[in-house]
């Protein structure tokens, strides 16, 4: 068996990580035709004397003090942090306090109202904006303790739910890259590595990978960045594939390049995404960057990436031997000429079953063209997960040889909608069969080559300015196709 630990850095990125579980869990109710090794995402636990066996994520959750809501580091109780308990001592100084005393120091989170249907086996209503602002209001599975990873100085705040609030005092955000590089490095690294990460490892029998979700455009880009610094220095063989959350910014927003501005307040996201997405492609085998709408909840953006993000981890747990693959296969087949600089996914494409839409989910291709772009864009790689039901993909498969040469296509079963998914964006519950394409092409070195002129213009007074401008270059050379003249990089936003 072939293990796969989810690593979730961020409010955002545990809303995603609770929709994939729950649709996991699914799967351990069906006895007959089950498409699933369960045990790749989730960790069995035999008990001999009931002959039961339950299964809790193979997975780390990052998140700050409160963001768990209602959950507990043990499910069904607040996590020692919480809350300050009287000994004896303080019973001899002040006589009016008993034994056993509780001060929290914040208002107990209640349990939502899915949460305690699940509980009590009523009927599980559904879901809103309203009811699913944790992630635990609607979370299926229960962790193993060791799952919980909470910051120590940073709150949960219902307001900005992807900003941390220090101390909870409302004078300062958890929103620098290099806040949460430092944070991670000098406080956490240690004992997430001997602890936490360890059991987790202890609980697979042949690891081979780690989905690392998280967020850019604040400071968990960079305490993910120097997580996976160390994670890859300790298991260097291990394939590791990012999957960052992007909201817009003025890349994105400008119709364009005239209207393409950068004014001081935008700055600082733009900063956190080139150094999030520069470090963490460099020690990653794929990266995936995710576009996120921020007019939407984190309930609801997770619904929409689940899809790509169960689609592609579906590909590593098929019971079909035939189907199955590896996600060195993946890396493989997506970097097909070996080029490591080559790492980042430029398109997302779903092409979803919901009036024949089409919908594009990566954050890169939105970026404006640069000045110089070709019309027609090279394409590098591709691939196509075809989610269907096994005797279609049976038939298909009398041609396989020519269609994997041709398409690059790899099939896995259809996708089991869970009921935690927004109803918006599927027709019914019923399984949604459709088909997701990933591609690099030579449209992401726009990306790149705004990023350059804007590090030269914007980071005078950085330390690593000039190696940050290497880095940049070398991976927009990485999506270069054949000849391109002089540019003029002396043009202002």
């Amino acid at each position: 068996m072939h293990e796969i630990i989810t690593i979730s850095v961020s409010h955002r990125a545990n809303h995603l990580a609770t929709q994939f579980f729950n649709t996991q869990e699914q799967y351990l109710y069906l006895k007959n035709d089950n498409p699933v090794q369960s045990s790749v995402f989730l960790n069995p636990t035999i008990d001999r004397l009931s002959k039961t066996v339950s299964y809790s994520p193979r997975a780390l959750l990052w998140d700050a003090k409160t963001g768990t809501g209602s959950l507990g580091v043990h499910q069904y109780s607040q996590i020692e942090e919480d809350y300050y308990e009287f000994d004896k001592e303080d019973v001899k100084r002040n006589k009016s306090v008993k034994d056993n005393s509780i001060i929290f120091t914040h208002p107990r989170i209640p349990k939502s109202e899915y949460q305690s249907a699940l509980d009590t086996g009523l009927t599980l209503p559904s879901l809103t904006p309203q009811l699913a602002k944790y992630w635990s209001d609607y979370s299926k599975l229960i962790y193993h303790p060791t799952s919980f990873n909470t910051l120590k100085d940073w709150y949960h705040d219902t307001e900005q739910p992807n900003k941390p609030d220090f101390q909870n005092l409302g004078e300062r955000k958890f929103d620098d890259y290099n806040i949460g590089y430092t944070e991670f490095k000098e406080s956490y690294s240690m004992d997430f590595f001997d602890n936490n990460l360890h059991y987790q490892l202890e609980a697979c029998d042949t690891l081979q990978g780690f989905n690392l979700v998280t967020d850019f455009d604040n400071a968990w880009g960079g305490f993910s960045s120097s997580l996976l610094v160390e994670l890859k220095d300790e298991l260097p063989k291990s394939s590791i594939f990012t999957y960052g959350f992007n909201e817009d910014d003025p890349f994105t927003l400008a119709k364009d390049t005239l209207s393409l501005r950068l004014t001081p307040s935008m700055i600082p996201r733009v900063h956190n995404k080139i150094r999030a997405t520069m470090t963490l492609s460099e020690e990653s085998d794929l990266l995936f960057p995710l576009y996120v709408d921020s007019k939407l909840s984190n309930w609801e953006n997770a619904g929409f990436s689940n899809r790509i993000f169960d689609s592609i981890n579906s590909i590593f747990c098929q019971n079909n031997a035939t189907q199955r693959k590896s996600m060195e296969y993946l890396s493989t087949l997506l970097k097909n000429d070996g080029e490591n600089d080559r790492n980042i996914i430029s398109k997302i494409i779903d092409y979803n079953n919901i009036d024949n839409q089409k919908t594009d989910h990566s954050y890169q291709s939105k970026i404006l063209p640069y000045k110089n772009s070709p019309k027609d864009y090279h394409e590098f790689s591709k691939c196509l997960i075809e989610r269907a039901l096994y005797n279609k993909s049976e038939k298909k498969e009398e041609n396989a040889e020519s269609i994997m040469s041709k398409f690059n296509t790899v099939y896995t079963y259809p996708y089991n909608v869970t009921d935690t998914i927004p109803t918006a964006l599927v027709k019914d519950r019923a399984k949604d069969e459709f088909e997701l394409k990933l591609s690099m092409d030579e449209y992401s070195r726009n990306i790149y080559l705004y990023w350059s002129e804007m590090v030269s213009k914007y980071f005078k007074n950085d330390p690593d300015r000039e190696d940050l401008k290497d880095q940049l270059a070398n991976k927009a050379s990485a999506y270069e196709y054949g000849w391109y003249d002089d540019e003029d990089s002396g043009d202002d936003y």
